[in-house]
C-alpha cells in the first residue's frame, strides 16, 4: 500500500508534469530544459526527470538538432490534439486537398513514432476504397512507403534501432532482411521518395516523399495511397512530380527554406 507521503510526491510529479506539457504553445513549440525549470521554478534536476519520463513515455520528444523538446504524439494517439502540429499541418489542408483532386486518390500527412507511423491528416478521394489509415492510426515503417520515407533521414542510431527489431512479413512482399531494407532506405534518400507496391496490404501502391520543417530536418511525410488497379506503373513519374511539388509547399509553411543552386 503507498504511504500519504509517497502518494503525495506522486501527485506533485503528476501535476507539474502537467505544467510542463501546458508550456507548449503555436508560438513556443520548443522548451529547453532550463527554460522550463525556470518558467515552473522548478529545480533543474527535478525538471530534467520529468521531461526524461516524458520523453521516454513519447509525451514530449527531442529535437537532435538543437537539444530542446516539443510535444510528441502520444497526446495524438490518445485522442487529444497536438497543437503545435495540427494547427500548422492544418494550413496545408488546401494543399492536400488540391493534390487529391488532381490524382484522384487519398493524400495523407504522416509523422514517425518509434517503429511505427502515425497519420496526422487524410484527405480522401470521393471514389475511395477502404484503407487501412485513418487519422491517429498507426502503422508499421518498415512496410509502409510514408514511414521508410520519413526513417531514411533519420540518424543511423535511430535507424539501427529499427532494423534490430522483428520485421514481420505482412506480405510475400514486405523487406524483412535487415541489409535489404538498409539498402532500400538508401535507394530512398538518392531518389527523394519512397514507393512501395503489396508491402503492407495487397492490392495496393503508397508513394510517399519528405516533409521538412524550419530546422531542415524530415519531420513527417506526405503519401498518397490508392489500389493498383488504379494507380499504374505509367503513373508513377506524375505522381511523384505531383507528389514532390505538394510536399515542398507544405515544408515552406513549415519554415523549410531550399536555397536556390541554380546560379
Amino acid at each position: 500500500m503507498m504511504t500519504k507521503g509517497k502518494e503525495g510526491q506522486l501527485l506533485s510529479s503528476v501535476k507539474h508534469a502537467m505544467q510542463i506539457l501546458r508550456l507548449f504553445k503555436l508560438n513556443q513549440n520548443e522548451l529547453g530544459v532550463t527554460e522550463i525549470a525556470n518558467k515552473l521554478d522548478l529545480p533543474k534536476g527535478t525538471a530534467h526527470r520529468l521531461i526524461k519520463t516524458l520523453t521516454r513515455e513519447n509525451f514530449l520528444t527531442k529535437n537532435p538538432r538543437t537539444n530542446r523538446y516539443r510535444l510528441g504524439l502520444s497526446l495524438l494517439t490518445l485522442g487529444g490534439v497536438i497543437s503545435v502540429h495540427t494547427e500548422i499541418y492544418q494550413e496545408a489542408l488546401p494543399l492536400l486537398q488540391s493534390l487529391v483532386h488532381t490524382l484522384k486518390e487519398t493524400a495523407h500527412i504522416c509523422l514517425l513514432e518509434k517503429t511505427e507511423v502515425v497519420y496526422l491528416l487524410r484527405v480522401e478521394n470521393q471514389a475511395t476504397v477502404p484503407l487501412v489509415t485513418r487519422i491517429g492510426r498507426r502503422n508499421p515503417v518498415h512496410c509502409t512507403s510514408e514511414g521508410l520515407v520519413i526513417l531514411a533521414y533519420q540518424h543511423e542510431d535511430r535507424i539501427n534501432q529499427l532494423l534490430t527489431t522483428p520485421l514481420y512479413p505482412y506480405t510475400l512482399k514486405t523487406i524483412t532482411d535487415p541489409d535489404k531494407l538498409k539498402l532500400e532506405l538508401e535507394k530512398i534518400r538518392e531518389r527523394g521518395y519512397s514507393l512501395t507496391v503489396d508491402h503492407f496490404y495487397e492490392g495496393f501502391v503508397s508513394i510517399a516523399v519528405p516533409i521538412r520543417d524550419y530546422t531542415e530536418e524530415v519531420v513527417s511525410s506526405l503519401a498518397v495511397i490508392g489500389p493498383t488497379s488504379r494507380i499504374t506503373e505509367s503513373d508513377y513519374p506524375i505522381f511523384i512530380e505531383q507528389i514532390k511539388k505538394v510536399a515542398e509547399q507544405i515544408s515552406e509553411l513549415l519554415g523549410y527554406y531550399k536555397e536556390d543552386t541554380s546560379f
